[in-house]
């Protein structure tokens, strides 16, 4: 277990707000550490190790967004994927590109190469491979207007972010339907539920929400010559 202490000689200051945005820039949910106040105008936050430790790396379901990652991870995907012998590296490579940069993972191409978007496998064969296949497969996970669908993974983390945060029990019901029983989710877990929502949005992008608030804060203090 690992603390640290904040404190302030500034009483206006709200240290238990600074200390959850702290813990949340790192990417910790709220509920997987432990903030408490002293009696000396002090905020502690003890950390459990496990969180500390940098996990190792997955190539299978990491995400890849440089031109190296996604040169490695079409190598990964030529020797996991038995349909790709025989397509040509630099058309996988620019056929796989923007799935990357959508945050997909090689796991989700070697999904998306077996599986449909409605869970119904692709034929299996010799006659079903080539550079034709494979755009033909990958483009199933794309849109009518030509956009990148969530991947496997990325509907997965959805499905849990939204089932931890609870509905309202009338969402989507007609007027006349009977209401469920079921419970909404209290605010500690609809709020922990967000902080897995934040997670996922800093994972699948390079660009954070995070960063765009800093760069709303930062135009508002830019003085031009014309203003």
């Amino acid at each position: 277990m690992a603390e640290f202490r904040i404190s302030s000689d500034d009483e206006q200051v709200d240290l238990r707000k600074m200390a959850t945005a702290l813990t949340e820039s790192q990417g910790w949910a709220r509920d997987e550490i432990s903030i408490w106040d002293t009696r000396r105008g002090e905020v502690i936050v003890t950390v459990d190790d496990a969180l500390l430790r940098s996990p190792e790396a997955d190539p299978l379901n990491r995400p890849r967004h440089t031109p190296a990652d996604v040169h490695r991870a079409c190598e990964h995907l030529r020797r996991e994927g038995p349909s790709l012998r025989g397509v040509d590296f630099v058309f996988l490579r620019n056929e796989t590109a923007r799935f990357f940069s959508a945050g997909w993972t090689v796991a989700d191409v070697l999904h998306a190469l077996t599986f449909r978007p409605d869970h119904a496998e692709w034929p299996a064969g010799p006659e079903h491979r080539g550079d034709a296949w494979l755009r033909h497969r990958l483009a199933a996970w794309r849109t009518p207007d030509g956009d990148i669908r969530p991947s496997h993974s990325q509907e997965d983390a959805q499905l849990r972010v939204v089932s931890r945060a609870g509905l309202p029990m009338e969402l989507g019901l007609p007027e006349d339907a009977e209401l469920s029983q079921r419970p909404v989710a209290s605010p500690e877990v609809a709020r922990s539920a967000a902080d897995d929502a934040r997670r996922l949005m800093r994972q699948n992008s390079r660009t954070t929400t995070d960063s765009l608030a800093h760069q709303d804060r930062t135009s508002a203090h830019i003085h031009r010559p014309d203003d």
